[in-house]
């Protein structure tokens, strides 16, 4: 835990806001002071910051001031500095879930004030809670404690005020007295949000619905009421039993952008009973059951019972396309191909060439009937005949001559 003096030192570089009179003048106060930590990354590019070393250096040191400043922002509830920040920089920038001297998160801070804006903007960038909270009774010590000191603090500030004469080291003084006078009330604001919060009510609209043959899928939406609490998780049960007694599985949802879930690996044809509860710093709501209050995996193809009649089939075909394979590899007709592979390849060059032969049978005029054509190009090269024609040959000469049946057949398609 830091010093005395060290908290000291930090509250005097972090140049408190000197007492300030309502929210709104310390909301101003605050952005006049803020300017401090708007750094320019063109200063990386200047000619003093030579080595690497030294830009690193001033990178970290620009971030934690970014780190600060959220906080500030979540402190003095000034939703569009907190805003600004989160689209700014991202959550490892910002140390997000990075706890403080204190101990303390941003969404701590936030929940605990019962500002909700800032808290869901700082859950929709993936903000956690501390977790040295790991019970009620810590929660509260951990308050109580933030407190104690701070009032101890304090009066330890205005006795050294009251009894110096005025000079410049009593003028520190005030402003350190101001800074923390300002983070007595906060924590004790926080401590009376906590103790007011009671655990949230059931989702609301938690339906049930069939995604395959193994999977089912939950969507809810928020409570009604929170409790003077914002909702930072919910929690996802399934069971084969109505009382979900024994529990089959459970998922909890933190990232809370879009409010739905796939639960997976499940058996086709079983009843699966789900109920969906909410969380905030108080602990668990009561669980809401779904509506349907079960659902059953399964497919549409199989909903009475009955094999789908294409199952085993690949299975079927693979085996049948085995034996052909068996019964070709050991047949003697391929023997006599192997033998001749050079006198093949010639025959087949020699037709090639009687293909472009004057006597050829590429025709120049097309009358109706059923004909083939090969077209070879290469870039804007195209191969022909030697009469510069593209080559066809003729495949059938019976085809039907009835021009007017076969165009209203064409119209019909």
């Amino acid at each position: 835990k830091m010093t005395q003096q060290m908290r000291d030192l930090q509250l005097a570089q972090a140049r408190k806001p000197p007492g300030p009179s309502s929210p709104n003048a310390a909301k101003r106060l605050y952005r006049n002071l803020s300017g401090k930590f708007r750094v320019n990354y063109t200063s990386f590019d200047e000619g003093s910051l030579v080595g690497r070393g030294e830009k690193e250096k001033l990178r970290k040191s620009y971030l934690f001031q970014s780190n600060a400043a959220l906080f500030e922002a979540v402190e003095l509830q000034d939703l569009d500095r907190v805003q600004e920040l989160l689209k700014q920089y991202s959550p490892e920038e910002l140390d997000l879930n990075t706890p403080n001297s204190e101990g303390l998160l941003p969404l701590d801070i936030a929940i605990m004030t019962n500002n909700a804006p800032i808290a869901r903007a700082l859950l929709q960038a993936g903000a956690k809670e501390s977790p040295h909270f790991v019970s009620l009774e810590s929660r509260s010590l951990h308050l109580s404690t933030l407190v104690r000191e701070a009032e101890q603090r304090v009066n330890e500030l205005t006795a050294q005020v009251v009894n110096e004469a005025p000079n410049a080291d009593c003028s520190e003084k005030e402003k350190q007295l101001k800074a923390w006078e300002w983070r007595y009330r906060l924590y004790k604001r926080m401590k009376a949000g906590f103790e007011h919060a009671r655990v949230p009510d059931a989702p609301t609209n938690v339906h049930l619905s069939v995604a395959s043959s193994s999977s089912v899928q939950v969507t809810f939406w928020e409570p009604l009421s929170v409790n003077s609490a914002v909702v930072t998780k919910y929690k996802v049960e399934w069971s084969c039993s109505p009382t979900f007694s024994p529990p089959l599985g459970e998922a909890v949802i933190d990232r809370l952008k879009n409010l739905h879930f796939t639960i997976q690996g499940l058996v086709s044809g079983t009843a699966y009973y789900v109920q969906v509860s909410a969380y905030n710093m108080k602990g668990w709501g009561p669980p809401q059951a779904s509506v349907p209050p079960f659902a059953i995996p399964s497919n549409w193809r199989e909903y009475d019972g009955r094999a789908p009649r294409r199952r085993g089939q690949a299975e079927a075909l693979d085996h049948l396309l085995g034996q052909v394979k068996t019964v070709h590899q050991h047949c003697v007709c391929h023997e006599p191909c192997k033998n001749q592979p050079q006198s093949r390849k010639h025959s087949v060059s020699k037709s090639l060439k009687h293909l472009f032969h004057p006597g050829s049978k590429f025709l120049k005029t097309l009358k109706r009937g059923l004909y083939l054509t090969a077209i070879f190009y290469k870039d804007d090269n195209i191969l022909v005949t030697h009469e510069d024609q593209i080559p066809v040959v003729e495949i059938d000469d019976t085809y039907s001559c009835l021009l007017m049946q076969d165009f209203l057949w064409f119209t019909k398609v």
